[in-house]
This record gives structure tokens, C-alpha cells and sequence, in this order.
């Protein structure tokens, strides 16, 4: 059963497919352990196993068992290794904002006419249609008068909830709390919005000038071998920086595994990723986004003051020590690890033959030091040597495991719904892709005798 999942992400199959081809493919059978006269298990059946006898946990073992072997053939040392993110589209149709809050509304009153017709009635579900142009309609197009009426409606089940009428179902709960979800995030600061009542876990995602409905696959891969060693799947909304420390961990619990280096692009740049990575002894190559001078261009900004951690002291470029620091907590960043705010003297500044690249006001320089600045400097320095560029440049190695896993392990749009399931989908394309590259790293194609070789 396992092998036939495994053909499915090698060949691109679904379950009738790769049923099918079973049956009359004698190179499938001989994969599978079958005789060429022994009948092949259902559809169905592979659905069931793949979902119910194993689920992510069992899957997430095979996959760990695979690196294990890898590691015991010397194809993983952890030297140096590569993180990044690739996007996963989900298996639904993108619709308006007024067709999603139809949809919740028809799936809330389905479960209600299941237990009682006159009252799903009495609530409105003759009145409603589902019409193919609510599916383009433009988004604040009958927006309102559709938010008002699912108020309605919840106001109307919880009435009957109260009164004993029907009864509160576990599928009438999911339902509901979906309809209230989809009210709520037509508000305009609401954030990790519901995008379809199908895949009640998808959510909408941005990348790089790159846009979709669905998830992300976060993947850690050997730089030298292009193994995978860690992968975890997340709704699309999730930031790529806060899968770093999950993906070293995942590999430090399965296997005692802890990289020497690993190199990541700027959406890594998060102050704790920093710090982690220095606690652990890991080098870090990971690429940091151009800080923005609030001075203007031409201004000195924070990296050109020098400062001193331990003991909290800030010197500027004109030798000045700031003459007293403020203990300031920004929102961005956690409560027990603040900045500093080092302000200097108006009379050092007003004095100074290098204000004019330094500061407007007549009330003296003030720069603020994050708690991670150490952390940050130390990656600058890294990134300036030779070692460290080449390791950042050696990043598009990944780019050819991801191109496999999307392309040749069929992982670019999602079988199933679901994010339990869609984590099987991404397991199971990296299990693919790891056995098809352990094969090529350790057996190649045997040496054929002249006379075996075909004529050109």
C-alpha cells in the first residue's frame, strides 16, 4: 500500500490511476511485490490507508526513517544546509467575498434541514441561490446586504439552538463557527482571512511579486547531496522566518542532527532566528534587509555608531559617547528583549564637524539599538567574507529541489484539504524525491558488456 502511494508521487497518478495502471503495467507490479495474476486493492482503499491507517504522524517516520539511511550512508553530515519555501495552490475555487458568505450560509442551513425541513425554512434556505455570476462579482457588491442577512442567520440559530429546537451537531458547530469567521474577516484589519468553506484551512499568500490560495512547504536540504532532512507545511499567510528554529529542532529530535552552517535568504532575517542560530554554534548565511535610514540617504545610520553590549555604551563616528540610554520596548519585538535608545548631547552634535551627515535637529542624535544588533553585526561580518558570500551564493541548489519536488513529484497544487492532509501531500513528494536521489548518490547504472551496449 505504501509503495503504491509512493508510484503516485513518482508518476503523477491519482488513486483510480495509479490503480489502473497496476493492474496491466508489469513494471508497477514487480515494484509492488505482485504477482503479474494477483488483483490490486481499490481506489478507495489507498484513500483509507493513506488518511486514516497512517495520517502525517506515520508518514512523517518513513520520511525520517529515509534521512536515517542517508545519514548512515554518509549522505548527510549536516556540513552545511540550505532552507527555503516553495508554494503549494490548493484544491478549490476562488471566489468573490459575496459567494463565500453564500456558501457558509448554504453549509449552516444543510446541516439544520438535516434535523428539521420547516426549520431551515423558517431561516431562509429557499430564499437562497447560489448563482454562477456571485462567483465574479466585484467585491463590495451586494457585500453588505449579504453580511447583514448571515448576521441574521446566526442570530436566528442561536435562537433555536436556545430553545431546544434543533440540536448543536458537531457539523452544525464547524459550520457556524465558519459563517462567523467569514462576517468577521470582512472587516478591513482582519487578518488570516478564510478564503473557502472547502479548505477551511487555505489561506491566501504573497511571495516575491507571486500571489495564490492555499499553503507553503518549508524544506531544509543538504547542500552537497540535496537530501532533504526537515519539512513542515503551514498555511500560505505563514512567514517563511518562523519555520528556521521548528525545521532545526525537527531535526535534532529525529535524528541528533545539528547543521554547522545553514544559509536562508532575507525572509529569514528575524532577530531570534539570529540569536538561536548563535546559541546553538550555527553559522548563519542569511542574507539581511537594507535598513532604512529614518535621516534620509547620505545620513550615518545605526551600523556606523559603535556599540558595546555587555556594557551598554554607543560611540559615533566622531568619537562621542552617548551620554546617557532608555531601556525601550518596540512592538516588533518581545517584551523580555528590548532595544536601547542612546541619545547624545545637543552641544557634542551642534559642535560636531560631522553633523551635517549625521543629524538635522539642533537636539542631538538619538539612535536606537535593538537587543539583537550583536546578532545582526555578526551576520553582517560573516556575509563580508569570502566564505560567507560563497555559502549565500550556493543557495540555488535549492531551487533544484524544489523544481523537483514541484515538477517531478507533482507537489506544485494539492491533492487533498485540509492542513493535515496537505502535510501528507508534502511528505510524501519529499520521501519520493529523497528515495530518487539516494538511488542515483548510491547505485549507478551498471557497467554493460560491449555487446549489450545498443548500436547508436
Amino acid at each position: 500500500m505504501l509503495r503504491l502511494c509512493l508510484l503516485q508521487y513518482i508518476y503523477g497518478d491519482s488513486d483510480r490511476q495509479v490503480v489502473e495502471n497496476a493492474r496491466l503495467n508489469l513494471a508497477y507490479k514487480y515494484f509492488l511485490g505482485l504477482a503479474v495474476d494477483t488483483d490490486v486493492p481499490d481506489d478507495t482503499t489507498i484513500s483509507y490507508f493513506r488518511a486514516k491507517r497512517l495520517g502525517e504522524d506515520k508518514f512523517k517516520l518513513i520520511f525520517e526513517n529515509i534521512v536515517q539511511q542517508c545519514i548512515d550512508n554518509k549522505l548527510v553530515a549536516g556540513k552545511r544546509q540550505i532552507i527555503d519555501s516553495t508554494h503549494i495552490v490548493a484544491d478549490i475555487a476562488v471566489n468573490s467575498f459575496t459567494r463565500l458568505l453564500k456558501l457558509c450560509r448554504r453549509n449552516v442551513l444543510k446541516d439544520i434541514e438535516c434535523q428539521n425541513t420547516s426549520i431551515a425554512e423558517k431561516l431562509g434556505i429557499k430564499e437562497l441561490e447560489l448563482k454562477e455570476q456571485d462567483r465574479f462579482t466585484s467585491k463590495d457588491e451586494g457585500l453588505q446586504q449579504e453580511i447583514e442577512t448571515a448576521r441574521r442567520l446566526l442570530d436566528g440559530i442561536t435562537e433555536e439552538l436556545r430553545q431546544g429546537n434543533i440540536r448543536p451537531t458537531k457539523d452544525v458547530k464547524k459550520d457556524m463557527e465558519l459563517l462567523e469567521k467569514a462576517v468577521a474577516d470582512r472587516d478591513d484589519e482582519a487578518k488570516d482571512r478564510l478564503i473557502s468553506p472547502v479548505d477551511p484551512d487555505a489561506r491566501a499568500g504573497v511571495k516575491t511579486n507571486k500571489s495564490w490560495y492555499g499553503y507553503k512547504a518549508h524544506v531544509v536540504m543538504e547542500e552537497d547531496t540535496e537530501i532533504i532532512t526537515g519539512v513542515e507545511t503551514t498555511p500560505a499567510n505563514k512567514p517563511d522566518g518562523s519555520q528556521l528554529k521548528p525545521l532545526i529542532r525537527q531535526q535534532e529530535k529525529a535524528y541528533l542532527l545539528k547543521p554547522e552552517e545553514i544559509s536562508g535568504d532575507k525572509a529569514y532575517d528575524w532577530g531570534d532566528n539570529l540569536e538561536s542560530l548563535d546559541n546553538k554554534n550555527i553559522i548563519g548565511n542569511i542574507g539581511l534587509k537594507k535598513q532604512v535610514n529614518r535621516n534620509g540617504a547620505g545620513y550615518y545610520n545605526a551600523d556606523d555608531f559603535l556599540y558595546d553590549p555587555e556594557n551598554k555604551i554607543l560611540l559615533c563616528p566622531a568619537g562621542y559617547l552617548a551620554t546617557y540610554c532608555n531601556r525601550v520596548i518596540p512592538n516588533k519585538y518581545e517584551r523580555n528583549k528590548p532595544g536601547y535608545a542612546f541619545q547624545f548631547r545637543p552641544e557634542q552634535c551642534n559642535n560636531c564637524h560631522l553633523k551635517p551627515q549625521c543629524v538635522k535637529s539642533r537636539a542631538g542624535r538619538r539612535v536606537y539599538i535593538s537587543y539583537y544588533e550583536p546578532y545582526y553585526r555578526q551576520i553582517k561580518d560573516r556575509m563580508k567574507t569570502e566564505a560567507g558570500r560563497q555559502a549565500y551564493l550556493n543557495r540555488y541548489r535549492v531551487e533544484h529541489k524544489i523544481a523537483d519536488l514541484t515538477r517531478n513529484c507533482d507537489m506544485r497544487r494539492c491533492r487533498y484539504r485540509g492542513l493535515n492532509k496537505v502535510k501528507i501531500h508534502t511528505l510524501l513528494a519529499a520521501i519520493v524525491s529523497n528515495v530518487k536521489r539516494m538511488a542515483r548518490l548510491l547505485w549507478n547504472k551498471p557497467d554493460l558488456p560491449p555487446e549489450m551496449v545498443p548500436a547508436a
